[in-house]
């Protein structure tokens, strides 16, 4: 498989190529070249490790002699990079992601242009097996560090192979579980959004919330998280529906959980009750009992048309939106959701659309389209290997204490860090939605230090 410069990309380096030429003519220092992009004609056939076969066994597979120097770094010893994206899947979406992905490394390259530094991509069909060969190709390449895959299966499969050959990788799949010993997931897991949203709610002194959330994998994570993050800030989750992803679906769970936006103390436990208790309980007798009123905010995790239909059906059923808050996700980031009144108001965690929008313009000189949402992953993990590979000698350049830097990195979508447990922490803004446009309220943090 051989991959090609695209055009426009060809007259941007071009560009840059007599950017640099001037520079030299004036004095100034120039831009050291950047290091071509290479991928091997066909990956190493699967080759699972037989039972009890460890880190030397893998190691031994590789003999240094075939690893791959162009002709160019005769003579010089490249800084050798796995990018490992599903190419050939067969879902077009997934292929289409893939092809920007891998336009968005090859802009790091160039923008890092580091001489000695070697992209080697690989295809993994989208597939568990052919995510395990194409990380044994790019290891017999010499790769000293992969960057993916993309699904969690084939993270799994291909970390099997990396771990045992002691070399790191930074994969782009947001499943937790495959986090860890040598595994890095540079994603956007929506536990960062729902803790980061769930603060800024409570600093606004919100304590009691509604959770209307779909009956999915992702409704599940996400509302096991919300919960967590709730009660461990002191607040309180005063009721929950989950629906199926269905309109008519919607209905019963919304109407159900409007009921709660009143007051909800049992009438047993109300001031003056004259029932079996021979006296009235006091009137703080709900909250001694650990009852309280009807929640401040909902968490509604949905998007595009379900959001749009599941939305309105609050106010329908007599919620006062002007005095309940939504909270949403990032995918909320979303011209189309400001023309939704019972959206109005609603806030949401996500990168500062003022950052990504530089990457975004950024990829769109280069390619003239505009990036899927994963592309700047690829960016980030690509030019955060050349800056290692810049900084550090060989020898551990990329090692765990290297890659999780604590004070982190500043990306395409603002700041991260890799943590040594392989998650990854962003820095996120809360955003408004209001018929106007989407509005940042709170700003993405620009440390990882407490003082911000």
């Amino acid at each position: 498989m051989r991959f090609f410069l695209t055009p426009t990309l060809k007259a941007l380096l071009a560009l840059l190529a007599a950017a640099a030429l001037a520079a030299c003519e004036t004095g100034a220092p120039s831009r050291p070249s950047a290091g071509p992009v290479i991928s091997s004609d066909e990956p190493l056939p699967p080759s699972p490790l037989e039972e009890g076969e460890g880190v030397f066994e893998e190691a031994e597979r590789y003999d240094r002699r075939a690893f791959v120097r162009p002709p160019h770094m005769e003579g010089e010893e490249p800084v050798r990079v796995g990018l490992l994206l599903p190419f050939s899947a067969k879902s077009e979406a997934a292929r289409r992601v893939a092809s920007s992905m891998f336009d968005a490394a090859q802009l790091a390259v160039f923008d890092a242009g580091e001489k000695n530094f070697l992209l080697i991509p690989k295809d993994t069909r989208g597939e568990a097996e052919g995510a395990a060969a194409a990380a044994r190709s790019a290891l017999s390449d010499g790769a000293e560090i992969i960057l993916g895959p993309l699904f969690a299966d084939s993270v799994e499969a291909a970390a099997n192979v990396t771990r045992a050959a002691s070399t790191p990788m930074i994969a782009f799949s947001s499943d937790l579980t495959a986090a860890g010993d040598g595994v890095f997931l540079l994603s956007f897991p929506p536990e960062l959004e729902i803790a980061r949203v769930t603060e800024y709610a409570m600093s606004q002194e919100m304590t009691r919330f509604g959770v209307l959330a779909p009956m999915t994998k992702y409704g599940d994570r996400v509302s096991g998280a919300f919960a967590e993050e709730v009660f461990a800030r002191g607040g309180v989750i005063v009721h929950e529906e989950r629906y199926q992803q269905e309109p008519d679906a919607m209905l019963a769970p919304a109407k159900r959980l409007a009921k709660y936006s009143q007051q909800i103390i049992p009438e047993e436990m109300r001031h003056g009750y004259e029932g079996d208790r021979s006296e009235p309980l006091p009137e703080d007798a709900s909250t001694e009992a650990g009852y309280t009123q009807g929640y401040q905010a909902v968490l509604m995790p949905e998007q595009g048309t379900l959001l749009r239909a599941l939305a309105p059906l609050l106010p329908y059923y007599n919620v006062d939106i002007n005095r309940v808050k939504i909270l949403g996700v990032s995918t909320w980031n979303n011209p189309r959701l400001t023309r939704e009144p019972a959206l109005r108001g609603g806030w949401f965690a996500a990168p500062d659309p003022t950052i990504t929008a530089n990457f975004e313009k950024h990829f769109n000189d280069a390619f003239g389209a505009n990036p899927p949402r994963l592309a700047s992953l690829a960016y980030d993990a690509t030019l955060l290997s050349a800056r290692l590979a810049a900084n550090h000698r060989r020898r551990d350049r990329f090692d765990a204490e290297s890659i999780a830097d604590p004070n982190g990195y500043f990306g395409a979508d603002g700041l991260f860090r890799l943590n040594p447990d392989g998650t990854v922490d962003r820095g996120l803004a809360i955003l408004e939605i209001q018929p106007g446009g989407i509005q940042v309220i709170d700003p993405a943090p620009r440390s990882f230090s407490p003082a911000y």
